[in-house]
């Protein structure tokens, strides 16, 4: 419609400031001004479509500020008092695979330049889950720092995905909730700004757009709090969500976490401060 009344306007003009003396170079004079015509709109169009943009790509600092902080002020999060586990790799050796965690293919504990500490570095296209075989207990909080560092831009860190399953199994990669004997899973999708939540048990499946643009380099703080068959996630104290994802038969749960099928640009990602806390 833009292009068309562009269009339109010019080919005007031009009629009013000289008219042609026969058809044939009239047909000509058309065709010169569609040509000079569409080549300035087509100019145009493309500077406008160069500044659009999704929603998620529109949030600004200002925003994100006004968006953390009220979170900060509804924070409603409280750790268990009962210690479960608990691991910082500072036993850990570096570069070896963490020895209270077990993989479906390989991890190393590595330090990154924007983290303090040790972290177990996870790859691309792999599930890892705790060693111990122990269903965690009924009511439960977890909390865990995820450290990332992009060399370009976070959408190079494509996907992180933790959940709980059924059993303790981890001889496959963990995708979604639907596979591999995995209950839930809420997916950091870093491509497209997006948090995904989704149970295979109560057939939950949301997304909500979340500034994951801004995790490119740096840490981010995951709580999450299990109450009977409830879930709460928080991702630096802002709550993704609030509801029953679990059904009365899923007594066992077992913590996982996955990455997704590829890091780019040499993107690399990983946890620490990991705990589990009964309540």
């Amino acid at each position: 419609m833009k292009k068309s009344i562009l269009l339109s306007g010019l080919f005007a003009l031009y009629l009013m400031a000289a008219m042609p003396a026969n058809a044939q170079l009239f047909n000509k004079l058309k065709d010169k001004v569609k040509q000079q015509a569409n080549k300035a709109v087509d100019k145009v169009l493309d500077k406008d479509d160069s500044n659009t943009s999704t929603p998620a790509d529109n949030i600004t600092s200002e925003n994100t500020t006004k968006l953390f902080k009220d979170a900060a002020q509804a924070y409603d999060f409280h750790a268990g008092t009962t210690a479960f586990f608990s691991d910082n790799f500072s036993e850990d050796s570096l570069g070896s695979m963490a020895k209270s965690w077990k993989t479906s293919g390989s991890g190393a504990v590595q330090a990154f330049p924007d983290g303090d500490g040790r972290w177990l570095s996870l790859k691309e296209f792999t599930s890892y889950k705790l060693r111990s075989d122990k269903p965690l207990p009924q009511n439960f909080t977890v909390e865990f720092d995820i450290v990332t560092h992009s060399n370009t831009s976070a959408s190079d860190l494509e996907a992180l995905s933790f959940g709980f399953a059924h059993d303790n199994n981890i001889s496959d990669y963990i995708s979604d909730a639907y596979n591999d004997g995995a209950i839930t899973a809420t997916q950091s999708n870093y491509w497209n700004k997006e948090i995904n939540n989704s149970s295979s048990d109560t057939k939950i499946n949301n997304s909500i757009k979340f500034p994951l643009a801004q995790y490119a380099i740096g840490k981010m703080h995951v709580a999450i709090a299990v109450n009977g068959n409830n879930m709460r996630v928080y991702l630096d104290k802002v709550k993704v969500l609030d509801t029953e994802m679990f059904l009365n038969s899923s007594k066992n749960k077992y913590f996982y976490i996955s990455t997704s099928t590829r890091l780019d640009n040499g993107a690399r990602i990983g946890i620490g401060d990991f705990s589990i806390a009964a309540l």
